[in-house]
């Protein structure tokens, strides 16, 4: 028997850099993507739209017997993308994809996974690959800081409310800051369809934003790899006591002081 890794957003980026790592450690790799496109270390590729609840039920049944023959289960809930924009700008629809992308679909595929397990008698860890912006926000980018707080909060009360489970051995969630994938190009496409409904009030911070967001843009110092933040995946795999929160840049580390230790009225002006 060997271990199984299912892994969200598994066609690029964090996604694809955990797949080989997982790969080269002996698991089997399930590569979970809205659009497959060949992750050429995955054993087995699959269509997972993680806004649809009834494409994640009907996951169950190509898992359910790669469940029943896996030693230990790793589902790595990284899919993900920005929805930046001011909030007032934002459609209904950009907000509930947002939040299905982040928290709705990875909270119900994780239950999938643990009903799976329960009944193979299969121990299950779960990470979430959250953000620093979940414990920092900042101006124009809220629907994805509220979502990522949102991702934090749901898979810590999925925790207490499944830890009485036979199968759930953990619950962790990884945090970086800026790290180097496609994550800005798909932001930018995402920032496109506000920028036409856009209140001129923000007209300065949409032009700003999309310079920062615009290719050839310079990154922020101490940005991670996508290999850096896989590496923190698979420590929170392996770990003999998981840890609930594994952090992953300086700026998180930052972020965490700040939030913890610092005034609320005085973080408003270091954030502003």
């Amino acid at each position: 028997m060997t271990k199984l890794a299912l892994i969200t957003g598994a066609s690029a980026g964090i996604g694809h850099e955990a797949c080989a790592l997982f790969a080269r450690k002996g698991y089997r790799v399930i590569a979970l993507s809205r659009q497959p496109t060949g992750v050429e270390s995955a054993d087995r590729e699959l269509a997972l739209d993680l806004t649809s609840f009834e494409q994640i039920e009907d996951l169950a049944g190509a898992l359910d017997a790669e469940i029943e023959e896996a030693e230990q289960v790793i589902l790595v809930n990284n899919s993900g993308y920005g929805q930046f924009g001011a909030l007032s700008d934002l459609s209904e629809s950009m907000w509930q994809k947002q939040f299905s992308t982040h928290v709705f679909g990875p909270i119900k595929l994780a239950a999938v996974c643990l009903r799976l397990c329960e009944q193979h008698g299969t121990p299950l860890r779960v990470i979430a690959v959250s953000s620093v912006l979940s414990l920092t926000p900042q101006k124009m980018k809220g629907a994805y800081c509220s979502a990522k707080s949102a991702m934090n909060t749901a898979h810590e009360s999925f925790w207490f409310d499944e830890e009485g489970s036979k199968s759930l051995e953990s619950v962790s969630l990884v945090l970086p800051g800026p790290v180097k994938t496609r994550f800005r190009e798909h932001a930018l496409a995402a920032l496109q369809p506000v920028l036409g409904q856009a209140s001129e009030i923000h007209r300065e911070k949409y032009e700003a934003m999309k310079a920062a967001l615009a290719p050839g843009a310079s990154f922020k110092p101490f940005t991670a790899s996508a290999s850096d933040v896989a590496k923190k995946i698979l420590t929170a795999a392996e770990a003999t006591r998981p840890k609930p929160r594994y952090l992953v840049t300086p700026q998180t580390y930052v972020g965490e002081f700040i939030t913890r230790f610092i005034p609320r009225s005085i973080q408003r002006i270091i954030l502003r």
